[in-house]
């Protein structure tokens, strides 16, 4: 309601009233605060809705959908979850096996990369032999979104194929060949300098490419590249790069 706090200056409407006749997805149901289940409960149950600095109760007409990626079942045993709303959200349950479990990994690698090669504007739509033994051996604790964000990490690092290289956040064996061949070493490098070596041309890589498909923006490619802005700006100091020239192009 206007003037609840500081700086509303008109009044809004929430989720449950924005989500009116429709569906409300409540993401992660479980990490809400139990001061903030009590509110849900109410809504729940009554349909009605207090909004921050009214003094009467809202009628809302929404059909909820909550997510968890943890048993709600376990999180009420430990007292961290209210057991009326789980039971009021447990009227039809659907039990998603995980990511490691499911036999569409590649299937969704795909069209990820699809997704990412049109949005960053990379010409990378092609995930090699290699890189699809490394994401089928990958247990993936996080799901899908760990591979939506491991396929949009390697878009940016990839020019052509996605290689498991590119997947530098998966742990890859050592003997998994790639498909193509490998470039004859420099004369007298050691093996950690050709790593420290490819990584840094990679890393500079990467960086250049976020930040062109994100015109100089560095908050947006920070955001790419799933590192913080501070981290972002030392490595482009480090290997020289204006974000000022990117937003020219």
């Amino acid at each position: 309601e206007k003037g609840a706090f500081t700086g509303a200056h008109q009044r809004k409407e929430g989720q449950f009233q924005l989500a009116g006749g429709g569906t409300l997805f409540l993401d992660e149901v479980v990490n809400l605060p139990l001061p903030t289940q009590a509110k849900l409960l109410r809504a729940l149950q009554v349909r009605q809705v207090q909004p921050l600095g009214g003094t009467q109760p809202i009628a809302v007409q929404v059909r909820f959908i909550a997510a968890s990626n943890v048993p709600l079942e376990r999180e009420v045993r430990a007292g961290r979850f209210r057991q009326d709303v789980y039971y009021r959200l447990n009227e039809f349950a659907i039990t998603l096996p995980p990511l490691r479990e499911r036999d569409n990994i590649l299937h969704l690698a795909n069209a990820f990369l699809a997704e990412a090669s049109a949005e960053l504007d990379r010409p990378c739509r092609k995930l090699s032999t290699a890189a699809t033994q490394v994401l089928l051996r990958y247990t993936w604790p996080g799901n899908v979104r760990e591979l939506r964000n491991v396929i949009r990490r390697a878009s940016l690092l990839a020019s052509d194929v996605v290689e498991p290289e590119h997947l530098a956040v998966l742990p890859v064996d050592p003997p998994l060949a790639t498909d193509h061949a490998q470039e004859p070493a420099p004369a007298g490098s050691s093996l950690r300098e050709l790593a420290q070596a490819a990584t840094v041309d990679a890393e500079g890589r990467a960086i250049r490419t976020a930040l062109q498909a994100t015109r100089g923006n560095k908050s947006e490619a920070a955001r790419l590249l799933r590192v913080d802005y501070k981290t972002l700006h030392v490595k482009m100091k480090q290997y020289g790069i204006s974000a000022g020239a990117f937003r020219k192009s």
